[in-house]
C-alpha cells in the first residue's frame, strides 16, 4: 500500500494528537475530582462547620436561659428558652440532612434525640414550679456531644483537605510529565517528518542545482514512492524539455492563469448559490465557512488576475484604454473604495485635494496603481496613524504622492520593491504580507502611461510612493485657432 505525504504527516499528528487528548482527558478527570473536594471543603464543609459552631452557641444560650429562669422565674426567659430550642432543633435537622450519607448522621441523630428529651424535661420544669428533673447530666452530654462531633468533622475536613492537596501535587507531577512526553514525542514525530521529507528534497535540490550549471543527463534518484517520488520523475522528465519549456514560459503562465480562471469562476458561482441558500438553508457556523470559502476565491482570482496582467505587461500584449479622465476624480474614487480597510485598521485615511487636472489614461488602471499603493500604505502603518493621498498639477503633468507612517523602507530594497514576487519582511504591526505582484504591476501600469513610479523615505518616518502622469493637453478652442492664424 502506497501512503503518500499526505498519509504521513496526517499519521505523525494523528499519534500527536492521541497523546494530547489522553493528557487533556487526564486532567479533566481529575480536575473533576478536585471540584467535587473542592464542593465538599468549601460548598457543603463551611457551612456545615458554621452550623454546627451555631448549635453549640444556640445549646449554650438555651441553657443559660434555663438557669436564669430557676432563679427570677420570669416568663421572658422561658419565651427565650422555647424560640431557641425551636431555633436548634431546625439548624440540627438540616444539619442531619446534610450529614445523611456522611460519618456524622449517626452522631447528629443522637444529638437530636437526647436534645429533644432535655427540652422536654425542662419544659416541664419551668411549667411546674414543683418539678424539678435534673437535666444537668444530658446538657453536659449534650455539649460533650456537640463537641466531639464538631472535633470529628473538622478532623474529616482537614484530612480531606490533606487528600486534595496531595492529589493536587500528584496532579501537577502526573501532567508536567504526561506534558513533556508529549513535547518530545511532539519532537520526535517533528524529526522524524523532517528528515523523511527533506532527505530526498535535498536530493532534489542538488539536482536542480546541476540543471542549472547546464547538467541535464543526471537523473535524480530520490527514493521514495511518494509525492516527492513523483516529483523527482516529474524532475527529470522535465529536465530533458527544459530548453524548450524556458522559451514557452510566458505563454504557459498565460495558459494557465486561463485555466484556473474557468474552474475557480464555477466555484465562486457554486459558493454563493450555497450561500442564498439554493441548496437549503445554512446555520451560522456553515455560513462562515461559505464567507472563508468566497474570500479565499477571490484573494485566488486576484492573484491569477496579477499573474496574467503582469505576464501581458511583460510581453507587451496589455491594451490600454487610455482616454481623458479627471484624475480628481479617479483619487476619490480609490479612496472610497479603501475607506472600509482602513477603518477595519484603524488607520486615517485623507485625502489632501490638489485641485481638478485630466490625464490621457485608462481610468480603472490608473484606479488600480493608487488602491494598490493605498492598501500597502494602510498595512504597514499602525493604529491611529494616517494615510494622505495628494497630487499637484504642472503644465505637463501630474505628480500624485501616497504617504504613510509605518515602518519605511530599508534603501537596499527600494528598488528591489518593484521587482516580481519581492517581499519585506512581515510588518511588526501588521503581520501581513503579499506575494510581490502588486508594486511590480503598478510601475507597469505608469511606465505604459508614460510616467515613472518611485518611493521616498524621509528621516521622520515612513514612505512616500510618488507617480507622475502626462496631463492631457486638451484642444485649443477653434475661435482661438482661427485667431492665431489671423
Amino acid at each position: 500500500m502506497r501512503f503518500g505525504l499526505a498519509h504521513k504527516i496526517f499519521g505523525g499528528y494523528l499519534v500527536l494528537i492521541a497523546a494530547l487528548v489522553a493528557v487533556g482527558g487526564y486532567g479533566g478527570v481529575t480536575l473533576h475530582r478536585l471540584m467535587g473536594d473542592y464542593r465538599s471543603l468549601v460548598v457543603e464543609g463551611i457551612p456545615a462547620q458554621r452550623d454546627l459552631d451555631a448549635l453549640k452557641e444556640l445549646f449554650r444560650l438555651q441553657t443559660a436561659n434555663e438557669k436564669k429562669f430557676y432563679v427570677v422565674r420570669s416568663p421572658a426567659f422561658a419565651d427565650l428558652f422555647t424560640g431557641q430550642d425551636t431555633e436548634w432543633r431546625l439548624l440540627a435537622t438540616e444539619l442531619a440532612a446534610r450529614f445523611k450519607d456522611e460519618p456524622e448522621a449517626l452522631g447528629m441523630d443522637t444529638l437530636l434525640a437526647q436534645h429533644r428529651v432535655y427540652a422536654r424535661l425542662a419544659a416541664d420544669n419551668m411549667a411546674h414550679p414543683d418539678a424539678r428533673y435534673d437535666t444537668a447530666a444530658l446538657i453536659d452530654t449534650i455539649s460533650v456531644g456537640l463537641d466531639d462531633l464538631s472535633r470529628a468533622f473538622r478532623a474529616r475536613q482537614d484530612s480531606l483537605l490533606a487528600g486534595t492537596q496531595q492529589r493536587a501535587e500528584r496532579v501537577t507531577q502526573v501532567t508536567i510529565g504526561l506534558g513533556l512526553l508529549a513535547v518530545a514525542l511532539g519532537l520526535t514525530i517533528a524529526f522524524g517528518l523532517s528528515a523523511l521529507l527533506t532527505r530526498p528534497v535535498r536530493r532534489l535540490k542538488a539536482a536542480t542545482e546541476e540543471v542549472a550549471a547546464g547538467i541535464f543527463d543526471q537523473p535524480v534518484s530520490v527514493g521514495a514512492t511518494d509525492e516527492i517520488g513523483d516529483l523527482g520523475h516529474a524532475f527529470n522528465r522535465m529536465a530533458g524539455k527544459l530548453q524548450a519549456l524556458d522559451e514557452l514560459r510566458e505563454e504557459f503562465i498565460a495558459y494557465i492563469s486561463h485555466e484556473l480562471k474557468t474552474p475557480l469562476t464555477s466555484l465562486k458561482e457554486a459558493n454563493a448559490l450555497l450561500a442564498d441558500g439554493v441548496a437549503g438553508p445554512l446555520n451560522a457556523r456553515q455560513r462562515k465557512l461559505v464567507a472563508i470559502i468566497q474570500e479565499d476565491g477571490e484573494k485566488i482570482q486576484r492573484l491569477i488576475s496579477e499573474l496574467l496582467d503582469l505576464s501581458k505587461m511583460e510581453a507587451g500584449m496589455m491594451a490600454f484604454d487610455k482616454a481623458p479622465a479627471a484624475f480628481d476624480a479617479i483619487v476619490h474614487q480609490a479612496v472610497d473604495e479603501m475607506c472600509p480597510v482602513a477603518e477595519k485598521r484603524k488607520v486615517a485615511l485623507r485625502v489632501a485635494e490638489g485641485g481638478p487636472a485630466t490625464v490621457l489614461a485608462d481610468a480603472p488602471r490608473t484606479r488600480q496603481v493608487l488602491t494598490n499603493l493605498i492598501s500597502n500604505a494602510i498595512k504597514f502603518s499602525p493604529e491611529g496613524a494616517e494615510v494622505t493621498v495628494s497630487w499637484i498639477t504642472t503644465e505637463s503633468r501630474v505628480a500624485c504622492a501616497v504617504a504613510d507612517r509605518g515602518t519605511g523602507i530599508p534603501a537596499d530594497s527600494r528598488d528591489r520593491i518593484f521587482e516580481k514576487f519581492h517581499q519585506l519582511a512581515p510588518s511588526a504591526l501588521s503581520g501581513m504580507r503579499g506575494i510581490g505582484l502588486g508594486l511590480p504591476i503598478a510601475r507597469k501600469i505608469v511606465e505604459a502611461h508614460g510616467g515613472r513610479l518611485w518611493v521616498d523615505c524621509p528621516p521622520e518616518g515612513g514612505s512616500i510612493f510618488r507617480f507622475s502622469l502626462p496631463v492631457h493637453a486638451a484642444p485649443a478652442p477653434l475661435h482661438s485657432l482661427e485667431h492665431a492664424n489671423g
